[in-house]
């Protein structure tokens, strides 16, 4: 474990598809998903050599930031590359990638030079399909990429996510720690064709920038001395706009090469990268603009995505260390364990009296019988950790802590589970449940034994029955000791103090209560309701007439209503609908028959079954009009209805008789808006302005405002 945990600190190569950091037996820039076996140490250097006939600026020179130009012409760049991986266990590679880059003609800046690349690890799992791994493999990796390198060398970045968009760019390093994540896939499609496909996503904390990076190729005569390779691979920024416009100008490189493998399990590799900008137009549009930094000094040049054309050559050789570890771990295993190592024994084993694998000088118990199980240092298994060893313990699962006899058991008089030497009740019966002490359990220490207890969570301090349960005299849930009310009604809805509940606290319990929300403070009777000792609906507290006789039409203050204003009150009034201003009698009605319109609707009468008046109704009519001619300020409502077998469809005749005595009234001059017609059918509206003294049947006139209508 130790191996493995160092070896995971020395992390590993990461295969991206910029030149410099792919580094695999298969494969030049795409590498496959097999990992390396464990005991393989796998060791590469290599050399790289990007240039041509043009400069490393699209715009052919550099800007300071004084604004003069440099002019550059050819200008070289060269990495070597240095590379070891190590296979850890079946399926986990790791590995660290190290780099020096060179730069050559700045424009006569100390841009030009030699420079360290970032630092790179890894770790690389192989996911372990052995039915399907003729087919196919599949692998994950994680890297992480310390900025270990030169800041303020080199003219053309070496990687994508060194160039940042509102920040400097170093050529050589990215400046900020990055990690990325990447899955491998490698198809076996035939003994001669291996298609290896890899995809990951990095991320640069410092600039939160994301990079895809991709590739994809062929290996053509993989297990023959001689392979070619056809690959395409590339790096893009993540973003939502100018997708294609970004992944054709970003990184992109097709990469024809080959490999040759030597004896001893060396391969030669030897490949060139094709650029995008080999095959169309360079244009500044297509290119990066960027802004390097050396010694105070700020140069601004636009530099394409990848060089148009370059080159490298690789070494690697496999070592197989497996063969030496397993030779070494042999002759230690076969030498006990010892303080001396085997080079101060001559390669001769430690001395081990008692022949338990551990030597003598480690041995911390050197008289174990054989046969016996050891631990680490010597000493036989003690798995309860009682003092009595495996082989002599009598009873293996003691628990920790309770003395014990030589045999390894508890002293145990009464037969409870609990050693005599912790036990405070000696004398417990057989099968009664007892706690850690060796008495019988009580769980809740109200007195009452568990196995007694049919309420066993009784809250500490009260008193109980025998039956382990608090006292509750009037059983209303309770306790005595906490019941402030002890003597409530079976069935009563009390609160945590025993109490009946009164929420809106008018004094009435809820379970009395008919108005339980009464506001508070109001005065309200034995039932919770507020008082109104004339039952007109208006509460004592506002009742400005609190005398009112039962079932009389009241206002909001509780005061008889008079809806004529005759001074008659509505429900003293025989005649509800007196016109304005008329002298009345003591029960309301107009002195003068003319002006009670009452009277005179009850004159109006019809042939039966007819809308055709009598001929008597046209004296009524008469004085109905003599009426609205007199009184400009009112308006007429005329209500009919007829009597019940009187007509088939009894609400078309009343209609009809409202009608006839609505035209007559237009006929004599009375305006169309201060008349209203509606026949009822078999019964006139029940109650008029909250009187219901009007007669129900035949013909109604009410008057109105007709000022406020």
């Amino acid at each position: 474990m130790k191996h493995f945990l160092f070896t995971l600190l020395v992390c590993a190569v990461f295969v991206f598809a910029q030149s410099g950091f792919s580094i695999n037996s298969s494969g030049i820039h795409v590498p496959g998903a097999r990992t390396l076996s464990p005991g393989d140490l796998f060791i590469m250097g290599g050399f790289e050599m990007a240039s041509s006939n043009k400069p490393a600026s699209l715009e052919g020179y550099i800007v300071d930031e004084n604004g003069n130009q440099r002019q550059l012409s050819k200008s070289p760049s060269n990495t070597v590359l240095g590379y070891i991986g190590y296979g850890v266990l079946d399926y986990l590679e790791v590995g660290l990638n190290v780099s020096v880059h060179y730069d050559g003609n700045a424009g006569g800046t100390r841009l030009k030079g030699l420079g360290f690349g970032d630092l790179g690890l890894m770790v690389k799992a192989q996911l372990p399909n052995q039915s399907l791994r003729d087919l196919f493999n599949i692998a994950a990796a994680l890297e992480v990429f310390i900025p270990s390198g030169t800041n303020e060398k080199g003219l053309r970045p070496r990687h994508l996510w060194y160039i940042h968009k509102n920040d400097l760019t170093h050529s050589y390093s990215s400046a900020d720690f990055s990690a990325a994540a990447t899955l491998y896939l490698t198809m076996n499609i035939h003994r001669n064709v291996n298609w290896n496909n890899y995809a990951g996503v990095l991320r640069n904390f410092g600039n939160d920038e994301n990079i895809f990076v991709y590739g994809t190729g062929f290996n053509l005569f993989p297990y023959e001395w001689v392979s070619l390779v056809l690959e395409v691979s590339g790096e893009t920024r993540i973003r939502s706009k100018d997708i294609l416009r970004g992944f054709m100008n970003d990184q992109l490189r097709f990469s024809p090469g080959l490999k040759v493998r030597l004896p001893k399990f060396t391969t030669l590799s030897i490949n060139a990268d094709l650029g995008m900008d080999l095959f169309r137009k360079r244009k500044v549009s297509r290119g990066h603009a960027i802004t390097v930094k050396n010694k105070g000094h700020h140069y601004s040049y636009t530099v394409p995505g990848s060089p148009p054309i370059a080159a490298s050559i690789k070494f690697s050789r496999t070592f197989d260390l497996s063969g030496r570890i397993e030779d070494y771990k042999e002759r230690m295993n076969s030498c006990p364990k010892s303080g001396l190592s085997l080079k101060e024994r001559k390669y001769r084993c430690a001395p081990d009296q008692d022949n338990d694998g551990i030597a003598d000088d480690l041995d911390l118990c050197p008289d174990t019988p054989e046969e016996v199980l050891i631990d680490g240092h010597g000493c036989p298994f003690d798995h309860d950790e009682d003092g009595v060893p495996d082989y002599k313990d009598s009873c293996p699962e003691t628990k920790q802590g309770y003395p014990v006899d030589e045999f390894g058991c508890i002293r145990d008089a009464d037969k409870d589970g609990i050693p005599d030497e912790l036990d405070k009740c000696p004398h417990s019966e057989a099968g009664e449940d007892v706690n850690e002490n060796g008495c019988v359990r009580d769980d809740d220490e109200d007195g009452v034994p568990n196995a007694l207890d049919s309420c066993p969570n009784t809250p500490a301090g009260l008193n109980v029955n025998k039956y382990g349960c608090f006292l509750d005299r009037d059983n209303d849930g309770v306790p005595d000791e906490w019941d402030k009310c002890p003597n409530s009604f079976e069935k009563e809805i009390v609160n945590m103090y025993g109490c009946p509940i009164d929420s809106d606290e008018d004094g009435v319990p809820d379970y009395r209560d008919r108005c339980e929300n009464t506001e508070k403070g109001m005065k309200v009777d034995s039932l919770g309701c507020r008082l109104d000792f004339d039952h007109d609906g208006v509460y004592n507290e506002d009742d400005k007439c609190p005398d009112t006789p039962e079932n009389a039409p009241v206002d909001n203050e509780g005061c008889p209503i008079d809806s004529d204003r005759d001074g008659i009150f509505d429900y003293l009034d025989n005649c509800p609908n007196t016109l304005d201003g008329t002298e009345v009698d003591a029960n309301g009605c107009p002195i003068r028959e003319k002006q009670n319109l009452d009277k005179i609707a009850r004159r109006i009468q019809f042939h039966k079954g007819t809308d055709k008046p009598l001929n008597s109704a046209y004296t009524a009519f008469s004085d109905v009009v003599s009426i609205m001619r007199h009184n400009k300020k009112i308006a007429l409502e005329i209500q009919c209805s007829v009597k019940q077998g009187e007509a088939m469809v009894p609400q078309s005749l009343s209609e009809a008789r409202a009608t006839v005595i609505y035209d007559f009234l237009v006929n004599k001059g009375i305006k169309e808006e201060r008349l209203k017609a509606t026949g009822y059918g078999l019964h006139l509206p029940s109650n008029v302005r909250g009187h219901s003294k009007l007669n129900p049947v035949g013909v109604r006139l009410i008057p109105h405002n007709f000022a406020q209508e």
